[in-house]
C-alpha cells in the first residue's frame, strides 16, 4: 500500500474560523510547512515519536507513530487483524475494542469495499459553512467524539493480553506482520495516547492522507 497517514489533533473552534477551503492547507502547513528554518527542522527531526509540534503552532499537534515510518499499511492491518480475531475475543473486550477501533482505523464488521458507494458523510462541527468541509480524509472525529474513543481506550487497555489467544487462533499471515500480537498492541497503545491527548485538549482529530 503506498498510502501514508498524518495524525493530527486540533482545536476545532480554531479550525473553524478558517474558510473550509483552505482548512486542509492551513492543517498541512503547520505540522509539515514547505518551507523551514534550520532550527526548526532540527526540531522535527528530533521527535521520532509521540505527539510534536515542531513550530510551536498553539492549535493543532502531530501524533507519530513509533513504528510505522508514516505509512498507513500498518493501521490497515490493525484493522484486518482485529476483523479475523474479534469473533474470539470476550465479549466485553470485543465490544470496548469495536468501539475503539472503529472510531479511528476499521470499518465495521459487515464493511466490503463498494466503488459504486455513495461518498462518506461530511465531517462533522462546523454547520455554519456553506459546503461541507471532509476533502479526503483518512480519520475525522470531532472533539465531541473523542471522550468516547478515549473511554473504550481505558476499558480495554488493561485487557490487552487476553488478545493473545484470538490473535493466535486467527492465524493472520504471518508474512504481513510476524509478531501480529506484539505489533498490533503496541499500535493500539499508542493510538490510545492519540486519543487520550486530544480528549485531554478538547480538541478534534484529523487524518491526513500523507
Amino acid at each position: 500500500m503506498g498510502l501514508d497517514i498524518t495524525v493530527v489533533a486540533a482545536d476545532w473552534e480554531h479550525l473553524a474560523r478558517i474558510p473550509a477551503g483552505e482548512r486542509l492547507d492551513a492543517l498541512t502547513d503547520a505540522v509539515h510547512p514547505y518551507f523551514c528554518c534550520e532550527a526548526c527542522e532540527e526540531a522535527d527531526r528530533a521527535v521520532r515519536s509521540g505527539w510534536a509540534s515542531p513550530l510551536g503552532v498553539p492549535w493543532c499537534a502531530e501524533y507519530r507513530f513509533a513504528g510505522t515510518t508514516g505509512t498507513y499499511a500498518w493501521h490497515f492491518w490493525l484493522a484486518e487483524l482485529w476483523q479475523v480475531a474479534r469473533g474470539s475475543a470476550e465479549p466485553g473486550l470485543r465490544d470496548g475494542l469495536d468501539a475503539f477501533l472503529g472510531g479511528l482505523v476499521w470499518d465495521g464488521p459487515d464493511y466490503e469495499e463498494d466503488p459504486d458507494a455513495e461518498d462518506p458523510p461530511a465531517l462533522r462541527g462546523f454547520p455554519d459553512d456553506p459546503e461541507p468541509w471532509r476533502p479526503q480524509l483518512l480519520l475525522g472525529r470531532t472533539p465531541d467524539e473523542v471522550p468516547a474513543l478515549a473511554r473504550a481506550w481505558q476499558e480495554v487497555a488493561p485487557r490487552l493480553a487476553e488478545l493473545r489467544g484470538p490473535v493466535a487462533d486467527a492465524h493472520f499471515d504471518v508474512r504481513v506482520w510476524p509478531d501480529a500480537f506484539d505489533g498490533a498492541t503496541a499500535l493500539m497503545r499508542e493510538w490510545g495516547e492519540v486519543v487520550t491527548g486530544a480528549a485531554a485538549r478538547g480538541w478534534g482529530l484529523v487524518g491526513l492522507p500523507y
